[in-house]
């Protein structure tokens, strides 16, 4: 049953200067595409549409700086997003890739350390929803609740694979294991293997893992050698998760 009666209060725009989509029916075909709305019904979507704000950043726009962050909870509609916190001197250490239809911001990410920085991997869509407003929704809508628990779930079950790789592997089997998450996470089939949708630099990968980027190209090069990985355009295939998985699990000596 659709959420009834919501007391919704106008979000504050955000001064930003990534493109606002401004259009109702454009917000409203965004807000569609992902089933977290699935069960408002189509007076209260309409309510949303009017009272959140959507915004297109490009890759690499900041679309949430380090210190207070504001009172929203941001909804990716398009793209991907990445979550990363940085050390006094200044190195990235990767917390968090989303995707369509996860969550950050102040309703779910106050667990993170400061200073956290929310950056376009790719162009993006992020609707914004004042955190009141989303919890009115929470309350009214269980199915919401239900979505808002499985994204926590599934970012601690991350959380923790990534702390026991830090504690018992190596950099090549922690390499491994990543890229396998990110096949399961967002891997798509090809004829040649598993395919990931969306590009990553070595540097990337290595603020993921905790390690550096000559560390990361060097392993990577070892991985094409053994045919583990393969480059394509510069998007990463895995030819044989079976075998990667192989290198993955493998402890430190």
């Amino acid at each position: 049953m659709g959420a009834m009666g919501l007391r919704w209060p106008l979000l504050k725009r955000r001064k930003t200067s990534a493109a606002a989509i401004s259009g109702r029916a454009e917000k409203l075909w965004y807000l569609r595409q992902t089933r977290l709305f699935d069960q408002l019904n189509e007076s209260d979507l309409q309510r949303l549409a009017q009272s959140s704000e959507m915004r297109e950043y490009s890759r690499g726009e900041a679309i949430q700086g380090p210190g207070p962050q504001s009172d929203v909870v941001l909804l990716v509609k398009a793209g991907r997003v990445k979550i990363s916190t940085y050390s006094p001197d200044g190195k990235e250490q990767i917390l968090a890739l989303l995707a369509r239809g996860d969550l950050f911001g102040e309703l779910v990410h106050a667990e993170l350390p400061a200073p956290a920085r929310a950056e376009a991997l790719d162009r993006a869509v992020v609707c914004s929803i004042g955190r009141v407003m989303f919890e009115d929704i929470i309350r009214h809508v269980p199915d919401v609740a239900l979505h808002v628990i499985e994204v926590l779930a599934r970012r601690l079950r991350a959380a923790e694979q990534e702390i026991e790789d830090l504690a018992l592997r190596d950099v090549p089997a922690r390499l491994a294991s990543l890229l396998l998450r990110l096949a399961e996470g967002y891997g798509e089939d090809d004829d040649r293997g598993i395919r990931l949708s969306f590009r990553l630099t070595h540097e990337d990968l290595a603020h993921m893992i905790g390690s550096t980027r000559e560390t990361v190209t060097m392993i990577m090069n070892r991985f094409r050698d053994a045919d583990l990985v393969r480059v394509d355009r510069r998007v990463l295939i895995i030819p044989d998760r079976d075998r990667l998985h192989g290198v993955a699990h493998l402890r430190r000596a």
